[in-house]
């Protein structure tokens, strides 16, 4: 990261290729989309496997592998997504605070991944956190629409799609697979084949995000080609009064 001051802005320059950024990305996801797969198909229809082999790679528990992934995807969200917020805030664009909330959202679920803080609610009430879940994203989908409305169309659908892809592996897999909990079957092949489809969902509507997020940084001249193979994501600031 390359910093440059004068008296009155900061300039930050991040080299970053967003293709392969994306490439690899999804590549991992896929690996241990297929790696839990494997595992438990393995693991319920030929032999049992040790539980730390399992554990280390089930996308559906929490400190291992997979979420380690889930929230290092996240903060990297989060992290282009403030980029570009503080750059609006600072040409003062109207739409800048859309953009910096939704960066601090990304943040909070990094951490959320990491600390499973959604899964604390389930401890205090017999319903899942999905429902609760529901009418708060529903809000946050309403307040938003005139934002969509003001990106360019390829870019508010592809966002509007990641979102629906991660809402519904969140929220919609988890209320679909809640009979799983209350039947005490979650010790079964059936459950934990929807698990990486609940995950599958959550890691590809972020990694859909960060495409269109890239793109829309390209377009609007934050990201411009270097002299290397890189692309520079360019972020200026005001520190000071002009």
């Amino acid at each position: 990261m390359n910093t440059t001051t004068r008296t009155d802005i900061t300039t930050f320059q991040v080299a970053i290729d967003p293709k392969r950024l994306i490439t690899l990305l999804s590549v991992i996801a896929g690996v241990l989309l297929l790696i839990h797969i494997g595992l438990t198909v393995y693991h319920y229809t030929i032999s049992d496997l040790p539980w730390l082999l399992r554990q280390l790679f089930d996308v559906d528990e929490e400190n291992n592998i997979p979420t380690w992934y889930s929230s290092i995807a996240l903060l990297i969200a989060s992290g282009f997504t403030l980029l570009l917020g503080y750059q609006k805030k600072a040409d003062k664009d109207k739409w800048a605070r859309y953009w910096v909330f939704l960066g601090y959202s990304f943040l909070l679920l990094s951490l959320d991944e990491m600390a499973g803080l959604h899964e604390s609610l389930n401890s205090v009430t017999d319903s899942s956190w999905a429902v609760y879940a529901v009418l708060p994203v529903l809000l946050l989908a309403v307040a938003y629409l005139r934002f969509l409305f003001a990106l360019p169309t390829p870019t508010a659908v592809l966002i509007m799609f990641s979102g629906a892809l991660f809402v519904g592996g969140a929220i919609g897999v988890e209320l679909y697979t809640e009979p799983y909990l209350h039947n005490d079957e979650l010790n079964t092949l059936a459950y934990n084949l929807w698990t990486p489809v609940e995950e599958g969902l959550e890691m590809y509507g972020v990694i859909l995000y960060l495409h269109a997020l890239l793109h829309y940084m390209a377009a609007g001249g934050h990201i411009t080609d270097s002299a290397s193979t890189d692309s520079r994501v360019e972020v200026t600031m005001n520190v000071g009064k002009r």
